[in-house]
């Protein structure tokens, strides 16, 4: 009773900071930033891009369903395409509420419609993290060759800029090394409740991670996997892209830019925040930043509108849309999925 109550406890205090930590970098970058301006800046935005951009999310969660079924019949289960693609739809709906819980959920929602287990599940979705990595570290290198001019002479001006004014750079530390500090009690609590919780549950799990391990050698149908895989990317891609032509201050930026900010966006949704909220809008503002759209001095009084805020609030509006339509859908498909097989068995 003592443990199940310490490890409630453990997750609640989890979830508390990761929430808190999003919602001090939100505070953070528009605690200067006039609301009035940036609602008026947000209703001159071209939905139609942003509705495009919906799209090209949406597809993306179609993708990675039918990717996953590859990786599934490699074990010897099937699964219908239905009931892949709503349950990864569950998982993002749940990880914009529970950070880092999707692939749990998208698990046991594939496993209540389908009876295939879950470690065997959890398995493949191992196998999807190694290769989606491998994608965007390909990216970041490419990104890197790209905008390396771009990402040198921003640096170098940055370098050169003093702060003058003795208020404004004690602020400055107070709040870098604030949110240094909510970094650091993230990780370090994570690594506790890691030790504390899911090191017992870890060989319960090897057998059926070997399995997963396997499925890339015995899969059936290579060419569709890796079709939906770069689809997958090439939709991650363009939803960000298209959002370009939705704000004057970005109709200017070009593919490689998109790459750029991509790569970043991946970044900042890989820090474990609820649904990236706060990390996505931080690291897409410095990228806008480096490519001249907006700035990052956020100690400035006069800064009552900065662009590079509002396009990435705009991309991740759209997209949290996207995961709350798709995932109440989807729980309410798999809901009577499930029904309709108990009434017939």
């Amino acid at each position: 009773m003592v443990k199940n109550n310490a490890n409630y406890f453990l997750k609640l205090l989890k979830y508390v900071v990761s929430f808190a930590f999003a919602f001090f970098i939100l505070y953070f970058l528009f605690r200067n930033q006039d609301p009035i301006k940036l609602i008026e800046e947000i209703r001159k935005v071209d939905t139609k891009w942003v509705i495009l951009s919906m799209i090209f999310g949406a597809w993306a969660y179609v993708s990675r369903g039918l990717r996953w079924i590859v990786l599934i019949d490699s074990l010897g289960y099937n699964s219908t395409k239905m009931n892949s693609i709503t349950s990864v739809s569950v998982g993002y709906f749940t990880n914009l509420f529970i950070p880092r819980a999707g692939e749990i959920s998208r698990c046991t929602a594939l496993n209540r419609v389908e009876k295939i287990p879950v470690n065997k599940l959890f398995g493949t979705i191992l196998i999807e993290r190694v290769i989606d990595f491998a994608f965007l570290f390909g990216l970041i290198l490419l990104t890197i060759v790209l905008k390396f001019p771009t990402i040198f002479k921003f640096y170098t001006t940055l370098k050169a800029q003093q702060i003058t004014d003795t208020t404004e750079s004690t602020n400055y530390a107070f709040y870098t090394g604030l949110l240094i500090g909510l970094i650091i009690a993230y990780f370090l609590i994570k690594r506790w409740i890691i030790k504390s919780k899911f090191y017992e549950r870890i060989l319960q799990f090897i057998d059926g991670l070997k399995e997963g391990f396997k499925s890339i050698k015995n899969m059936k149908s290579k060419s569709a996997f890796w079709t939906h895989t770069f689809s997958i990317w090439i939709m991650y891609f363009l939803m960000t892209y298209v959002c370009f032509f939705s704000m004057n201050e970005t109709t200017h930026l070009r593919i490689s830019d998109g790459l750029f900010l991509l790569v970043l966006g991946g970044i900042g949704m890989v820090i474990p925040t609820p649904g990236g909220i706060g990390s996505y809008h931080a690291i897409v503002m410095i990228g806008l930043a480096v490519l001249g759209v907006g700035f990052i001095d956020l100690n400035s009084q006069s800064a009552d509108y900065n662009p590079a805020l509002v396009f990435p609030t705009i991309v991740h509006v759209a997209q949290t849309l996207v995961a709350i339509i798709m995932g109440s859908i989807s729980l309410l498909i798999l809901f009577l999925t499930k029904k309709k097989k108990h009434v017939t068995s």
